[in-house]
């Protein structure tokens, strides 16, 4: 028997998206088993590695729970329902693009610095993978972005703070709007993915101050990206 080969970062990100999608459609209910990875891999039609990794990501962000020797469930959470009310008010058009990047420079600076100072060589590798799909996928027709948050996703795990890790899921949601045609344009994804990378040098250099730094400038050059498209 041949062994699966080591999914994509970006496919798993896509996986872990349409699972989630399931959840907030009602298609999977809080306290439910999910399908089993084979059947779930060909619904999807991807790799079953693709799928464990996608579950991973979700358990991660607190929105699964594997129980062992029983399987994987929808887990219940309180909190949880206050996250998707405010992600359901941001893409309903509660808040605009611009007031949600001004949280997120309030939260991510921070996010970044703690993760420097948490994660090392270790969280950097993971980033670093992730940059390599997020090159392949750049000026690609069917650019989806799920590299991008899937960056910020593991930053927010790294900075090891429950309470960050689901404001920041909340707000990379909401945010999902700002990659429409119009607004995420080639020179946008060539100087994400160049921000990114001096996020990373700084986390692979446990150096805090340089990463809170890197993010914000990253951030502050969306914002200005974002309000010169909706002129």
């Amino acid at each position: 028997m041949v062994a699966e080969s080591a999914p994509r970062t970006s496919v798993a990100a896509e996986v872990a998206e349409k699972i989630r999608r399931m959840i907030d459609d009602g298609q999977m209910l809080p306290g439910e088993r999910l399908p089993a990875e084979r059947k779930l891999a060909g619904l999807f039609n991807v790799s079953r590695a693709s799928v464990r990794e996608g579950i991973k990501l979700l358990a991660e962000s607190g929105r699964l729970l594997s129980r062992q020797g029983s399987g994987t469930y929808v887990r219940e959470r309180c909190a949880e329902n206050s996250g998707r009310t405010l992600v359901q008010t941001v893409l309903n058009g509660g808040y605009s693009l611009q007031d949600v990047i001004a949280v997120r420079l309030l939260l991510e600076p921070e996010i970044a610095a703690l993760a420097a100072r948490n994660g090392g060589a270790a969280v950097a590798a993971r980033l670093e993978a992730v940059l390599a799909e997020q090159e392949i996928a750049i000026g690609s027709k069917d650019y989806s972005g799920s590299a991008d948050v899937l960056f910020h996703q593991i930053l927010a795990e790294a900075a090891a703070n429950p309470v960050l890790l689901e404001m920041a899921a909340a707000l990379y949601e909401g945010f999902a709007k700002s990659r429409e045609d119009g607004v995420q344009s080639f020179e946008r994804q060539q100087a994400s993915l160049k921000a990114h990378r001096e996020i990373v040098a700084a986390v692979r250099a446990g150096d805090s101050r340089k990463a809170e730094r890197a993010m914000h400038s990253h951030l502050t050059d969306v914002a200005r990206r974002i309000c010169s498209a909706c002129r």
